[in-house]
């Protein structure tokens, strides 16, 4: 059985041959340790969501304390993997950019209308530090509700995207 952990900053691991997670009727993620500990709802959030999306998983309660880390999602069990990614898929939702019409920078916020995969978006972004360049030419904006956008490299967008992309990043 997984011990908890003897200080709160210590890091527990969660033993992925002794963890389950699983969906309740209401969609909600519960998670089982060993025989003895079960503990729901709790949520999934990425320590490493742009570079390594699979690994570190933090898993916690609804209060927002870890009870553990699952190293690598693909060392769970089919079902537990399937849960466990319906509940990141909901959680970091994200909207892929096809075209960049409009930014407009005013009273402390940059605008972007956007066109996306979901439809069209009028995005709302603090300050450049949440717009982020990765090292394969996407660009992440987050938005002030903390939705995420991603726009594909320049050499997929249109002419006016691109535009529009180079003035803001």
């Amino acid at each position: 059985m997984s011990e908890l952990p003897a200080h709160p900053s210590d890091l527990r691991l969660l033993d992925p041959t002794k963890t389950t997670l699983v969906l309740d009727d209401s969609r909600r993620l519960q998670v089982q340790i060993g025989i003895e500990e079960r503990i729901g709802p709790v949520r999934a959030l990425r320590s490493l969501p742009l570079t390594q999306p699979e690994r570190y998983i933090s898993i916690q309660d609804d209060e927002g304390v870890e009870i553990g880390v699952i190293q690598d999602m693909r060392e769970l069990d089919s079902q537990s993997r399937a849960a466990l990614q319906e509940e990141l898929d909901y959680y970091y939702l994200k909207a892929k950019v096809t075209r960049i019409l409009r930014v407009e920078a005013r009273h402390g916020l940059i605008t972007w209308q956007l066109e996306t995969h979901l439809g069209p978006r009028t995005v709302h972004v603090r300050d450049r530090q949440h717009i982020r360049s990765l090292a394969d030419g996407r660009t992440i904006l987050t938005d002030i509700h903390e939705g995420k956008y991603e726009i594909p490299p320049m050499a997929q967008l249109d002419e006016k995207s691109v535009h529009w992309l180079s003035v803001e990043v």
